[in-house]
């Protein structure tokens, strides 16, 4: 048998970090650094025609690219930037986070909750406050199928609003602190904060944003999506909201709380507080959108509880039942909103059937500035009856203004007609209107007021009305003061009365109505905004 010789070929070895490191190798000649895992070839000398004398690291499985890659500059193919420096790939690279860098995966199917929360220990439970990044949700759908807890801090967002979607189901959104303790261990100086999340969706059926003991932090251009239809059977006191809160003491009170430009569509519920003590919270809503709800903004809340609340801004439409309902609390803010659609339950604003605004005490609750559809629709002719406009708009407030330009024809009517109708549960109503009757003007300002007569007969019967008003003249020569003088308004209390299904009291509907005479009058259309309190 033949013997066959095999020779083994081996390199220069030893230790790259030991005494004087890696030695001048010669001419192409290896060495391999065992404790570091390197390679390393001479480049030989000058004579040979190297570069430059010294040794050249050949690359291997165990070198990181990116930390290697040194020469990313910003701009640096254009002579505009000219003080831009050399850095790593590697450091600019790591501006930059997503959670697919932690595993997860949007495809709608695999579990996302181990990715999500790793990255959240990873980056906001990390002691190097270098880590603490906006962490970005790549378009795609991350299933969750339990609970996410997110800790103190957080900074997400997602590439785009409707592309980035957290689908939860039925499960929940929790807070921690950056060391892990839940709800039950908060106090005041250790408890989730400082959350700043931003475009993207939280797609759910029964599952909640549980934001209890949460403060400072701003949600913006988030996306609640669930599955409410209108006509859907509703408990708002016991339907899981898209976002809840419960306060129970001063020290954990969710405070400082913005929502920004979010929109909530098809939930039963869209935000819920409870409240079991009378101290302040201070919660803003703005440039928000509700669309398809039962009720949008719901706080069951104590006597003389302080809601440093605002809404500002945003607009509601198709909500079933309330835009916003209270319990009890007083300093609540509403200003510039849009009503369309609210308090109709599944019906047209030709039909309303509760209220728009419910606040449980009047003190310091008000409306401002908003617009509705309501008096047009149910409570101006053509279309008002008697009992339509028996539920305003605002139940309980200290005032209520609207910059909605009503409108109605007025023809001839040597009798008084209807031209308008209001509800008797505001004590006062203040009418500014604008008359037009062919050439001529009148300007005005009409103020109903009900009187202090609560016997059960009476229903506000006790109602009165006085007019100021100024007009323009049609020409020098022909003044018209017969046509401005002779229309007159009145009001009186409808016999038509509906039930009040929150207090389980009558309600009645005052009626305003105008007299124009054939001999003097002339027809013409009136156009006004309302304002009233309790």
């Amino acid at each position: 048998m033949a013997v066959v010789q095999i020779s083994k070929i081996q390199v220069r070895r030893g230790q790259k970090n030991s005494n004087s490191g890696i030695p001048q190798l010669s001419s192409a000649e290896f060495a391999w650094a065992v404790d570091s895992q390197e390679l390393f070839i001479g480049n030989g000398s000058v004579l040979e025609g190297a570069p430059y004398v010294g040794n050249t690291k050949v690359l291997t499985e165990h070198d990181n690219i990116l930390e290697l890659a040194s020469s990313y500059q910003f701009a640096s193919d254009d002579t505009a930037i000219t003080l831009s420096v050399s850095r790593s790939l590697q450091s600019k690279e790591d501006e930059t986070v997503s959670v697919a860098d932690f595993g997860a995966v949007g495809d709608g199917s695999t579990d996302c909750v181990a990715a999500f929360e790793t990255a959240f220990t990873e980056l906001f439970r990390n002691a190097n406050e270098n880590y603490k990044k906006e962490l970005l949700i790549p378009n795609g759908e991350y299933l969750f199928t339990t609970d996410l807890a997110v800790p103190s801090g957080v900074i997400l967002k997602g590439e785009t609003q409707l592309g980035a979607v957290l689908n939860i189901g039925g499960n929940n959104i929790r807070l921690i602190t950056s060391q892990g303790l839940e709800l039950g261990d908060f106090n005041s100086t250790n408890r989730p904060q400082n959350m700043r999340w931003s475009n993207f969706t939280i797609k759910r059926t029964t599952g909640t944003l549980t934001l209890s003991g949460l403060a400072e932090s701003r949600f913006e251009s988030l996306r609640f999506l669930g599955e409410y239809n209108l006509g859907n059977a509703v408990d708002f006191n016991s339907a899981p909201a898209a976002v809840f809160w419960q306060n129970t003491g001063i020290g954990t009170r969710a405070h400082n709380i913005v929502f920004d430009g979010c929109v909530f569509e098809q939930n039963a519920v869209s935000a819920k507080c409870l409240q079991s003590d009378a101290f302040d919270t201070a919660v803003r809503f703005q440039d928000c959108k509700f669309f398809v709800n039962d009720t949008a903004i719901y706080i069951d809340g104590v006597t003389a509880q302080g809601n440093r609340w605002q809404i500002n801004d945003c607009e509601f439409e198709e909500v079933a039942n309330q835009a916003f309902r209270s319990t009890a609390g007083r300093g609540t803010l509403i200003q510039r909103s849009k009503f369309k659609a609210v308090g109709t339950g599944t019906s047209l604003s030709t039909s309303p059937n509760d209220y728009v605004v419910y606040f449980g005490e009047k003190i310091g609750n008000v409306l401002v500035d908003c617009t509705s559809d309501r008096q047009q629709a149910a409570g101006t002719l053509p279309t008002v009856t008697s009992g339509t406009a028996a539920f305003s708009e605002v139940y309980n407030a200290s005032g209520v203004s609207f910059v909605d330009k009503n409108y109605a024809a007025v023809p001839l009517s040597d009798s008084f007609a209807p031209l308008a109708a209001f509800s008797a549960q505001n004590k006062f109503t203040v009418i500014n209107y604008c008359l037009k009757l062919g050439e001529h003007t009148r300007y005005g300002t009409a103020t109903i007021v009900i009187g202090d007569d609560l016997s059960p007969e009476s229903h506000g019967s006790d109602v009165s009305i006085t007019d100021s008003f100024a007009y323009s003249p049609n020409t020098l020569t022909s003044p018209g003061g017969s046509t401005m003088t002779n229309f007159e308004f009145s009001v009186a209390k409808s016999s038509n009365t509906v039930l009040d299904d929150s207090t389980a009291a009558v309600i009645d509907t005052v009626m305003l109505t105008y007299k124009n005479p054939l001999a003097t009058g002339i027809a013409g259309s009136i156009s006004y905004d309302v304002a009233y309190g309790v």
